[in-house]
Formats: C-alpha cells, structure tokens, sequence
C-alpha cells in the first residue's frame, strides 16, 4: 500500500489522494508517497509556485488585484507603450 506523507506524518492513502492532493497543494504542501510496509520513499508532489519574484503571493491577492479599480487593459497597455 502507499502512503501519503506531509512533515513527516501520515495523512492519508494513495486511495485518498483524489481528495486530498488538491487541498494540500493548495496550501504549499509538499505530500511524499511512501510504501507502507518499509517506509521507502517513492515519489514526492511539490506545489509549484504561484509567482515566483513573490512567493507568498495567494490566490486571493491576485484576485484583489484583478478586481481593483485604475488597472488598465492590455490594449491600453500597448498603446502607452506604442505597440498599437
């Protein structure tokens, strides 16, 4: 059997990684899958970053930012920069 593993403590098996790997790697978790029986590491999943020049930068940051007033479009965009 396989075991996923996150700091070193059990939180599920391979059968529950359906529904746990989404939570976990939304949360920065890296999960390793270990055999059970001998506790031998056989693979790890690890959370790509979201943006890496801001790493602690969230979902809903990048939201609040996309919602905020006085942006400008990406038309805009080119036409300040004279690529109209």
């Amino acid at each position: 059997m396989v075991a996923l593993y996150v700091d070193g403590a059990k939180v599920g098996t391979l059968a529950d990684a359906e529904r746990l790997l989404p939570g976990l790697i939304e949360n920065a978790k890296t999960v390793e899958l270990r055999d059970e029986p001998t506790g031998r590491r056989i693979g790890t999943v690890t959370p790509e970053v979201l943006c890496p020049w801001e790493p602690d930068l969230t979902r809903e940051e990048i939201q609040r930012r996309i919602d905020e007033p006085g942006g400008m479009t990406l038309a805009e965009f080119r036409k300040r920069m004279g690529k109209a």
